[in-house]
């Protein structure tokens, strides 16, 4: 799973930071078993990502902002990009960064691209930092 990360940080930088996929947010009551695609930000755990929204919030780089969460975790892919197919389960929380507003939520990832195609995976939970309007993960 953790090399669907490093494609995904490689497909994140090719793209840009823009929406892989909008759907409805999952706060609004859209459907939970509906799944959904994008690129971006995904944790181990609510604190992680937390974390990250932290330092994003005090300015600083999302890179270095995930290598912090990372390095306090100990665990070098705590934190990271990844191009991912997921079930949005609930939003747990909702923040401002830079004017814009962000949410982590709950997801259970099924999928992962890894350059090349799409791998199922078992389902995993992880924890999305995304933008409130949709699901930019």
């Amino acid at each position: 799973m953790r090399t669907v990360l490093a494609v995904g940080a490689t497909l994140l930088l090719l793209c840009g930071a823009a929406p892989a996929a909008e759907a409805d947010n999952p706060a609004s009551g859209s459907d939970a078993n509906a799944t959904a695609v994008g690129i971006g930000v995904i944790c181990n755990t609510t604190e992680q990502a937390e974390q990250f929204i932290r330092l994003r919030t005090d300015g600083v780089d999302p890179s270095i902002a995930m290598s912090t969460v990372n390095a306090r975790a100990q665990d070098p892919q705590a934190c990271g990009l990844a191009a991912v197919a997921f079930h949005p389960d609930e939003t747990l929380d909702t923040r401002t960064v830079q004017g814009k507003e962000v949410s982590i939520v709950k997801i259970s990832v099924v999928a992962g691209f890894n350059g090349a195609q799409w791998l199922r995976v078992p389902p995993m939970t992880q924890y999305a930092v995304m933008e409130a309007k949709g699901i930019a993960i």
